[in-house]
């Protein structure tokens, strides 16, 4: 019993360095953002705002752990959001957006479709389908846990 208090304790006092509002996870930070944007301008913004991405998906564990926050973070009445998956620099070849290879994928049925080059991942199911790059939807940024350091407020000038 003392054991499990020790780990519990542990767990409990190591708080991620995320923007307030963010979840950690791992060795990263998620912003879960609701405002509706292109895939190139949201991937744009997450480097801009956090120095990270869009969310790159590396197995099932994580893909699920995003689906289920998901849940809990966007607007469900849009039933999906962006991923740092695409195929526009070589069609038919997904890679991530930091040009790394796809070497876990979780394609609903039929899908990745050739027309379209931006990945989404569904909100209800967690399985990820193909979309127009131009289309304007919700997206998760990913940007390393410790990039955000809270500091004071400014310093007002008399």
């Amino acid at each position: 019993m003392l054991r499990l208090f020790i780990i519990v304790c542990l767990v409990c006092s190591v708080a991620p360095d995320c923007v307030p509002g963010d979840v950690g996870f791992g060795d990263s930070c998620y912003s879960f953002n609701r405002v509706h944007g292109k895939f190139k301008d949201a991937n744009d913004l997450c480097v801009k705002m956090f120095g990270g991405s869009l969310v790159k998906i590396t197995n099932i564990i994580d893909n699920n752990w995003m689906q289920k926050l998901a849940v809990n973070h966007l607007d469900a009445d849009y039933n999906s959001f962006w991923i740092g998956a695409s195929d526009a620099a070589h069609y038919t070849n997904w890679t991530w957006i930091d040009g790394s290879p796809m070497r876990f994928s979780n394609w609903g049925p039929g899908q990745p479709l050739e027309d379209r080059h931006c990945g989404t991942m569904l909100i209800s199911t967690g399985k990820w389908f193909s979309q127009v790059c131009d289309e304007r939807i919700q997206f998760l940024c990913q940007y390393p846990n410790g990039a955000y350091s809270p500091t004071c407020p400014p310093c007002l000038e008399i």
